[in-house]
């Protein structure tokens, strides 16, 4: 189980998409993107019989099921066993080494970044601990979580992902599906959000846990804050507050192909986006 399975996370499909366009099978929820029930869980979930006889139904109709960020677990296994055994077709859209990062109490976070094989890595992060002290960094835990979410929409909006209609507003408001959990789960949530002196805000990076193990939801810089190479500041300020916080650090990128995330990994898993149907005639 993770948060995309909470309930917190499954009231909130609701804020962000078309009602008519919510499907509910079983215990899961779906949207409906033209046939394309795409599932609005990740990683690794639960998945009953019940559900199973019920996706074979919506299948059966012409439907095609889409579960992005599988984890290769025991869930894909079952998966592939079932859609085999109803004659369905199961294709692999997409598979990748997703990042991950382990620290523990015994390693020295600083010297991990510092001393990386990834000239990308020590250059960003040497630039960040010679700089840091000329910018402001605002956390979830101790400030306004609403307060800080608008400055990372004012991050988005002026952003390249605003002009490309990559960021959350265009993403059939991606916003609304994370805020519900950052206000309503403190604990297991985490917001950085880096500005300059003046209180302009330059980055953002948000964080959702499950347990012990933190997934990295978004990270993004203004075009000024990309200038400033504000969002590696930001990400690695980030990964050193929540070691502080716990003496250790377990983390799940989330990212599919991003450098920086391969490049501070020293752990993957295996992950997949598939897509099942029936066969064509």
């Amino acid at each position: 189980m993770n948060f995309s399975t909470c309930d917190i996370w499954n009231q909130s499909i609701a804020l962000r998409y078309p009602i008519d366009k919510i499907k509910k099978i079983g215990n899961l929820y779906f949207f409906d993107d033209n046939n394309i029930l795409k599932c609005q869980h990740f990683f690794d979930f639960n998945v009953t019989n019940d559900d199973l006889k019920k996706m074979e139904i919506e299948i059966n109709k012409g439907k095609s099921i889409r579960i992005n960020y599988l984890n290769d677990s025991s869930l894909l296994k079952k998966l592939e066993t079932w859609t085999k055994s109803m004659d369905f077709k199961c294709q692999i859209i997409d598979e990748w080494e997703a990042p991950i990062l382990k620290l523990s109490k015994n390693q020295d976070i600083k010297k991990y970044f510092s001393l990386s094989i990834h000239s990308q890595i020590r250059k960003n992060y040497n630039l960040y601990c010679k700089n840091k002290l000329k910018y402001k960094f605002y956390d979830s835990f101790e400030n306004s979580s609403l307060f800080l979410w608008n400055l990372v929409l004012k991050i988005d909006y002026n952003s390249w992902k605003k002009t490309e209609n990559s960021d959350m507003k265009s993403l059939d408001r991606e916003d609304l599906q994370y805020l519900p959990f950052l206000l309503l789960n403190k604990k297991d949530s985490s917001l950085i959000v880096m500005c300059d002196l003046n209180d302009n805000p330059l980055a953002y990076s948000l964080m959702f846990k499950n347990n012990k193990l933190w997934y990295a939801v978004k990270w993004g810089a203004s075009n000024d804050g990309r200038k400033k190479y504000a969002g590696f500041s930001c990400l690695f300020y980030h990964l050193e507050y929540l070691y502080s916080r716990e003496n250790s650090l377990f983390l799940d990128f989330w990212g599919r192909r991003n450098k920086t995330y391969d490049n501070l990994k020293n752990d993957y898993v295996k992950r997949k986006h598939i897509l099942i149907s029936r066969k064509e005639v």
